[in-house]
């Protein structure tokens, strides 16, 4: 009798939640998945990694085959928030740090930029941040802040910066640069120190004078040893909006509590319209996962960090239908650029995802960097089972969920994102965009040309980086690590380089640009550029060196600098949801062959 009690009063809840949600406005969640390549899961393609729950998300809704972002995770999110160009926003670098590098530094979202959030949160939505930010933390003059709370969002859990290599006490990204780089700080502190000596035993310089120089280049070396060891507790931190719950961050339990915090927002908030942005940390390194996950994939860490991502996405739908929203909610899920494929362990293994069969990834314009694995949910408004190949981008999402709240989008600023409800609800074919610029870091590299008439899409590049060839015969950036934009790094094209993108994946094949028909699509796409870069104004470069210096008082510390420490709770208490990693889903090898 109990149990007959209980299905009836969980029956009455979600039928009144339902009737609700007829008469209320959708709700949004977002959910962004960390360095996935287009390849890494089950409906696009692959066949070693268990996505089912993203599957199923695709067999209700529509996959978006050919959708872009910027290929690096600062910019690229600061595009999804804001719907323009990171550029626009200052959000690009010319140099080789081209993301928010420290919690402390004075590099973010300009506080002047609308984001989707505040959109949301102006229409009377109750929004919430969980996981991942990485878009700054700082607060200028008159009290305007970065960090989410700053930018919209009523509720902040999760990691101020990223998930990075120092979180897991191993190793450092320091190290992931230069292996042996106490070797070399070591090694360039003797050379200073001989090169000292050489000059006072040549009378160039006096005693005083090279103890002074000794001294110096040992406190100097010494002080940058610290700074790398301190890493851990400067950037690994994970808050409850301005508190500090965890430093340094662990990542025992990491995704259950990331996501019973999701469960407990929808639930705070099922009587109100809400706003979630599930930001996962999966799957950039340092790559983890919970005790039932571990060595379950075929693809290693790296597979088994992904599965137990898809999990967690499995208890934010499976939440939705429980409190009866499923019919009155968009769900949107995408990666922030393409599979990190240079990426390794300290043991060799591969670490990074796979992009199918697009050249390239994380951090340059080849297409595996920016074409993204991405599935949309809107029942009602978006046929299910249905594949959407035209091109989109991911800060589409700005003017699609302002059309979605019924919201004006703001009339000071450009914004580059398209609606796209026409295209996801078969009411026009085509992409809304005929022309999508592709920027590395601050440099414009391409452009890819959408004609109105016929079905070709055309990728014109000014600029391609330089990628080597590894043992394996996979083609990136191994020699640097990390692709970087300028300089020796790249290959300048004149006239520029042309593909025809919808059959050539790999970009081998460049179109001969002596023939009429090609010199018009060149002639059209740098015409396009021209117009682009005069639609530009001068903005603060949030990249600039200056803003990258961390600044020990904007520090975040759960106790007094430099001696931070603090460690939330994390076993999972009997109310958490269980890990209950599932089988493949059938549907996975039925929506590949669709692709």
């Amino acid at each position: 009798m109990p149990v007959l009690i209980y299905i009836m009063l969980v029956t009455i809840v979600v039928v009144r939640n339902e009737a609700a949600a007829a008469t209320r406005k959708p709700n949004i969640v977002i959910l962004l998945a960390d360095d996935i390549g287009y390849g890494d899961i089950g409906c696009f393609g692959n066949t070693t990694i268990r996505t089912p729950h993203i599957d199923s998300l695709a067999k209700d809704g529509a996959m978006l085959t050919h959708h872009l972002a910027t290929p690096l995770c600062s910019p690229s999110r600061a595009g999804l928030m804001t719907g323009r160009y990171p550029i626009r926003s200052g959000m690009v670098s010319f140099n080789m740090l081209r993301i928010v590098p420290f919690i402390n530094c004075n590099s973010g979202l300009p506080p002047n930029e609308s984001t989707v959030a505040e959109l949301a949160l102006t229409t009377g939505y109750k929004t919430g941040l969980i996981g991942k930010w990485h878009l700054g933390h700082a607060c200028d003059s008159e009290g305007n802040c970065s960090h989410p709370n700053g930018q919209g969002f009523n509720y902040f859990y999760g990691l101020p910066l990223t998930n990075l290599k120092d979180c897991g006490g191993k190793t450092n990204v320091f190290i992931a640069w230069d292996a042996h780089i106490y070797r070399d700080l070591f090694l360039m502190a003797l050379l200073l120190s001989i090169s000292a000596i050489a000059l006072y035993r040549h009378v160039y310089i006096d005693k005083r004078s090279l103890i002074g120089c000794l001294i110096f280049t040992w406190v100097l070396i010494g002080s940058v040893y610290y700074f790398i060891n301190s890493i851990q507790i400067m950037n690994c931190i994970l808050m409850e909006n301005q508190k500090v719950l965890e430093q340094p961050l662990t990542y025992d339990n990491l995704t259950q509590r990331l996501t019973n915090r999701a469960i407990s927002f929808m639930e705070r908030h099922q009587e109100d319209p809400f706003f979630l942005f599930m930001s996962y940390p999966q799957a950039h390194t340092e790559l983890f996962a919970s005790e039932t996950f571990q060595n379950q994939s075929k693809h290693g860490r790296y597979g088994d960090a992904v599965e137990e991502m898809d999990w967690s996405i499995g208890e934010v739908l499976g939440t939705i239908d429980k409190l009866g929203l499923r019919n009155n909610t968009f769900v949107y899920f995408t990666s922030d650029n393409g599979g990190f494929m240079e990426e390794r362990g300290d043991d060799g293994e591969r670490q990074g995802g796979y992009n199918g069969p697009f050249k390239g990834g994380k951090a340059n314009t080849w297409e595996g960097g920016m074409r993204v694995p991405t599935i949309v949910r809107y029942p009602g408004v978006v046929r299910s089972n249905s594949i959407i190949s035209q091109p989109t981008h991911v800060f589409d999402m700005y003017p699609t969920i302002a059309s979605i709240l019924d919201t004006p989008l703001p009339s000071d600023r450009v914004i580059d994102g398209k609606d796209l409800l026409p295209l996801l609800n078969e009411q026009n074919k085509s992409s809304p965009h005929e022309f999508m610029f592709h920027y590395c870091g601050g440099y414009l590299h391409g452009v890819r040309y959408i004609p109105k008439t016929g079905n070709k899409i055309y990728k014109v590049m000014m600029t391609t980086t330089k990628l080597n060839v590894n043992e394996l015969g996979e083609r990136g950036c191994w020699k640097t690590y990390v692709c970087q934009c300028y300089g020796s790094s790249v290959e300048f094209h004149n006239p520029p380089l042309v593909f025809d993108i919808t059959t050539d994946l790999t970009e081998d094949n460049p179109l001969d640009s002596n023939d009429p028909e090609i010199k018009e699509i060149i002639q059209k796409s740098l015409a396009a550029v021209d117009e682009h870069k005069r639609s530009l104004t001068p903005v603060p470069n949030q990249f600039h060196p200056l803003r990258l210096v961390p600044i020990p008082w904007q520090q975040p510390c759960c106790g007094t600098f430099p001696f931070c420490s603090c460690k939330e709770d994390s076993n999972i208490n009997s109310d958490s949801h269980i890990l209950k990693p599932l089988p493949r889903s059938p549907i996975t090898e039925e929506l590949s062959s669709n692709s």
